[in-house]
């Protein structure tokens, strides 16, 4: 883009248990921390190279207007700094003057691959840029690098438009050079903007239809021919559709705050010289979309930031939604590791073919990776079978179904899931000698209803989608019980070491938000998540009286091994162009707890207590009670 010139181109609401988390600790009266798990893993830097759509303050050092620098509605700022601050992050402008502590290099006015002069001053093209960075830093492979260039090679074409199909797939020719640079020098990582619908700037849009149209169609030309180019260099090249963002709110500039996408906000003055006294009206940086004949105002520069970091935090995001049901499952395993315990500190000395129906109800409070929620509930059900031939031995089935509601404050991205499991199984516990083993299998349908929030600056957008899946799991438990009969402080009280170990499985099927021509909307492959986790603890149940007993459980959770992979994401409107970003970090030791008391009546044994739960990012409350019939 000119240096100077503007005409130059660059529900139902659920009941709540606050107090269900601080009641449960102080029954338990432990405290419990651990290494856990799961949060939304972050770039661990960004990189930005390009033209003035980037340009963070390149030419500031020789205005002489204090409040200028940028080609927008100074003293706002280009989409390059809210979208890295979005992340966590800095954007750092290297200046004319020679700077190069940035990591901002684009300059207004640069090419994709020709270095030029804008007023006198030269201007780098991103690929001196790029060799530029290269001179001094190696390549983040954590690291997001922004490539967004091209405009000022159609603003070439415009100069000489016999010559347009040579400049552009030239320009297109550097610009995946660039990108294929990046990758081969380690960035797994790359963000690569299209060219936004230059038919709607004022620039051309004063020009009449006709050229409108050219207009239109060099972008469209320009961007199919970058993403038909990037994908032969293998480079993970993240495609943002600034072109169909433009015509999507162009269509309804009033939706998304804008009185005016006609008219420049800047008047008669180049936006990079612009400051609040030049503005056509006030409040004209948030009003209007175009600050000069073809850069956009503060306010459009903050919407195409927002919807940057809705597009390459998504899939990271989403990544969590089978570590979610994985969490869920093992509280349903717990559940029902607590009935067998039950049933063994009964000690099956009479045996009988006839079977013992049993149900356990639970309301908790499942906080995990990043989600929080209050008021969940699980049910579970079965029948016990006893064996007249195996002493102290057991059988069963069961039957489960779990309902967590878990949202989150995201400003971008996943605030809502709403979690269903419907699963069956199998369970036996024997003692083999003086070991006491237990084993399980379970299979579990899931259905998932999804939220993703994208707010761009304060218009926001919802799309829903539904996920099914499954779980499959199998656990093994095997414990050494001591009886402490010879102390009389301890007497009727057996301790039990034990180790364990738990499979998961996980599978969730494909997601797809929208309609097919919404540039906001996006697409999730198919995840499986297979996990092993280790677990050694200690339980103990001592008998108060003839009918009532108590028992309690302390243990550490390890996770022995995953698979966790990246999600491939889609824009919709690029559906073609797949993609991946930074996992979720998920680390899954966790310490637990619980406590309870059983009682027999005539006909029944009842059971009731509160176990707890807690990693570095997840933690699970619950409330429980059991009756066996």
């Amino acid at each position: 883009m000119s240096t100077y010139k503007p005409t130059s181109h660059c529900s139902t609401k659920r009941v709540q248990f606050p107090a269900l988390k601080s009641l449960s600790k102080a029954i338990l009266a432990i405290t419990l921390s651990g290494m856990g798990v799961a949060h939304a893993s972050d770039y661990s830097s960004v990189t930005f190279f390009g033209d003035s759509l980037t340009d963070g303050g390149y030419f500031k050092p020789v205005l002489d207007k204090e409040e200028s620098g940028q080609f927008t509605t100074n003293p706002d700022n280009t989409w390059a700094t809210p979208f890295a601050e979005s992340l966590g992050l800095t954007s750092t402008a290297n200046t004319i003057d020679g700077s190069r502590t940035g990591n901002n290099y684009a300059i207004g006015g640069a090419r994709a691959g020709k270095d030029v002069q804008r007023e006198g001053l030269p201007v780098a093209s991103t690929k001196t840029q790029l060799d530029s960075y290269l001179e001094n830093n190696t390549v983040d492979s954590n690291g997001l690098y922004s490539v967004w260039i091209g405009a000022n090679d159609l603003l070439a074409v415009v100069e000489d438009l016999p010559s347009k199909d040579t400049i552009i797939s030239e320009a297109v020719q550097d610009q995946v050079a660039v990108i294929n640079k990046l990758h081969t020098n380690g960035a797994n990582y790359i963000l690569a903007p299209n060219i936004p619908d230059v038919g709607l700037t004022p620039y051309l849009a004063a020009a009449g239809e006709s050229l409108q149209a050219f207009g239109t169609g060099m972008s469209a030309q320009y961007n199919d021919a970058l993403y038909e180019g990037v994908k032969s260099t293998g480079a993970n090249v993240i495609p943002l559709d600034t072109f169909s963002l433009l015509q999507k709110v162009a269509k309804n500039p009033s939706a998304y705050g804008f009185s005016n996408m006609n008219e420049t906000a800047c008047g008669s003055v180049s936006s990079l010289e612009c400051g609040r006294t030049d503005l056509a009206e006030p409040g004209a940086e948030n009003n209007y979309f175009f600050a000069d004949s073809i850069h956009p105002t503060g306010r459009a520069h903050r919407m195409i930031a927002d919807y940057a970091n809705a597009v390459v935090t998504a899939p990271g995001q989403v990544s969590v939604l089978p570590h979610i049901a994985t969490q869920s499952g093992l509280a349903t395993n717990e559940r029902l590791q607590t009935h067998i315990n039950q049933r063994q500190n009964q000690n099956h000395s009479t045996q009988s073919m006839s079977p013992e129906g049993w149900i356990s109800a639970n309301i908790n409070a499942l906080d995990v990776a990043g989600f929080e929620s209050s008021g969940n509930a699980q049910l579970l059900m079965g029948l016990d079978f006893t064996h007249s031939s195996l002493p102290n031995a057991m059988t069963g089935v069961y039957a489960n179904l779990s309902r967590s509601e878990l949202d989150s404050s995201k400003r971008n991205g996943l605030d809502k899931v709403d979690f269903d499991e419907l699963g069956l199984g199998l369970y036996h516990s024997h003692n083999l000698g003086k070991v006491q083993l237990n084993g399980a299998l379970g299979y579990s349908t899931i259905d998932m209803e999804l939220n993703r929030k994208v707010s761009l600056d304060n218009y926001t957008e919802n799309y829903k989608s539904d996920v099914d899946g499954s779980r499959y799991y199998a656990s093994l438990q095997a414990g050494y019980p001591m009886v402490l009969n010879d102390l009389t402080q301890f007497a009727n009280t057996t301790i039990t070491p034990y180790l364990g170990a738990t499979a998961n499985r996980v599978k969730l099927d494909a997601i797809k938000e929208g309609t097919s021509d919404d540039p906001i909307a996006m697409q999730f492959d198919k995840q499986k998540y297979n996990t092993i986790y280790g677990t050694l603890g200690v339980k103990a149940s001592s008998q108060l009286s003839n009918t009532l007993n108590v028992f309690g459980d302390v243990h550490y959770q390890k996770q022995l091994d995953d698979n966790h992979k990246e999600v491939t994401a889609r824009v919709n409107t690029l559906s073609d162009m797949s993609f991946t970003a930074p996992k979720a970090s998920l680390d899954d030791d966790s310490f637990g707890a619980s406590l309870g008391l059983s009682r027999q009546f005539k006909s029944f044994l009842g059971s009731a207590g509160v176990s707890y739960a807690s990693g570095d990012k997840d933690e699970l409350t619950s409330v429980f009670i059991e009756l066996i019939k």
